[in-house]
């Protein structure tokens, strides 16, 4: 694994544990401040407009400007995020602050791209799984740590740990190499290069059109009820905030596993085919969520239910996969504005449903990931994996620099 690749998942994995100090107690955190299920939701579709805001001119800068600058910057909008949250005495500060936080992923499809043009040849499914595990393994032990913490000094000092973890996660980025976007957006075929040129060129790819639609209404059902999850624990289960925080470290752990072993079965089967099997498992999770009656089952239901999140990394592969050729910063930025666009009315149309009948919105996720499944493994055609990894055998052999996607057909220029 790359130098470079280990530097970035060391990044992410001091943001994940700085996370994952108030992320499963949080929406219980936006309830003490006075705000309703329904308020909650709006907190997070907020997050999710700001989010897909920063998705277009973080594509474009990703393809124009250096990369590790860009990732540098971005990241520091995000750090003061904590701080607001402790300062703030209603949900809407809470609002706001987290806008400001989606707003820093404006340099994530710079670091998309930054690890597209580092990945071995025939690896990439398997090393943007284990930059996401990084941010996964960061939130193993952390939610834990962060429940208890909450209950003995208060999540609002808690939020000044993390304030402190987001500021060493950006202090590792700066012993990353640096990357000119030329690096791997001017490399793959030409016909990958002429429909990356621009956004509308993508659109007109109707695989690539089609994948992000498949992925996009999974984000939808997925934010629907990620907020909801902790509320219903404590609404439904009367579970304290040390045991939500486990519950956290569980879903925590499930997400790194799965992760690594999503990016394996992608590059063997192809990502589309691993993301419909993913979708599988996530759909059964939210079937177990609202049936379990005993905490060893519910332990393997929220195990499973990281799957959503450990398929985040691997679904980025997915791009290059779908494009046929080596995937610019447009292309994924694209793919995350689809995603996040598409999301934001999902954690408001879950606090509504969850006001009704808490099991709902847990029944509707669930039947959307198994009808969205069913797409991505029957309606997409599967790449010939076996000639594909022959290809990238040989570029080895013979000394060529094979791109993140050779293994799909394309090569780049040594």
């Amino acid at each position: 694994m790359p130098r470079d690749i280990k530097l970035m998942t060391l990044s992410l994995f001091l943001w994940g544990w700085g996370y994952g100090l108030y992320a499963y107690v949080f929406p219980l955190y936006i309830r003490s401040l006075g705000a309703s299920p329904g308020q909650v939701g709006v907190v997070y579709s907020v997050m999710m407009v700001a989010l897909a805001l920063s998705y277009i001119p973080g594509g474009v800068i990703a393809d124009k400007y250096e990369r590790k600058r860009t990732m540098i910057l971005s990241w520091l909008v995000g750090v003061p995020a904590p701080l607001l949250y402790y300062f703030a005495r209603d949900y809407k500060v809470v609002a706001a602050a987290s806008a400001l936080y989606s707003l820093s992923m404006i340099g994530y499809p710079a670091m998309n791209a930054y690890a597209a043009a580092r990945a071995p040849a025939g690896m990439s499914g398997l090393v943007f799984g284990v930059i996401n595990s990084g941010y996964a393994a960061g939130m193993i032990a952390s939610p834990i740590l962060g429940g208890w913490l909450a209950q003995v000094i208060g999540t609002r000092n808690v939020f000044l740990i993390t304030f402190v973890f987001f500021l060493a996660s950006v202090a590792v980025l700066c012993f990353v190499d640096q990357q000119a976007p030329s690096a791997s957006s001017s490399r793959g075929s030409a016909h990958t290069e002429d429909a990356a040129a621009g956004y509308a060129g993508l659109l007109r790819q109707k695989r690539f059109a089609r994948f992000v639609v498949t992925y996009s209404c999974m984000a939808v059902a997925y934010y629907m009820v990620q907020p909801l999850i902790p509320q219903y624990l404590g609404d439904e289960m009367g579970t304290s905030f040390a045991f939500i925080g486990l519950t956290g470290s569980i879903m925590s752990l499930g997400q790194s596993v799965i992760t690594v072993m999503l990016g394996r079965c992608a590059d063997r089967w192809g990502t589309v085919v691993a993301l419909g099997g993913n979708a599988l498992v996530f759909s059964a999770a939210m079937l177990g969520l609202v049936t379990a009656r005993s905490l060893a089952l519910l332990a393997g239901v929220l195990f499973l239910a990281g799957a959503f999140m450990a398929g985040q990394g691997v679904a980025l592969a997915g791009v290059g996969e779908v494009l046929g050729g080596s995937p610019t910063g447009r292309a994924f930025g694209l793919f995350n504005l689809a995603v996040a666009a598409s999301s934001i009315v999902g954690p408001y149309a879950g606090g509504v449903l969850y006001e009704r009948s808490p099991a709902v919105p847990f029944l509707a996720c669930a039947a959307a990931f198994a009808a969205m499944s069913l797409v991505l493994l029957f309606c997409e055609p599967r790449p010939n994996r076996a000639g594909e990894v022959v290809h990238a055998r040989r570029c080895a052999r013979s000394g060529d620099s094979p791109s993140i996607n050779s293994y799909l057909g394309g090569t780049r220029d040594a």
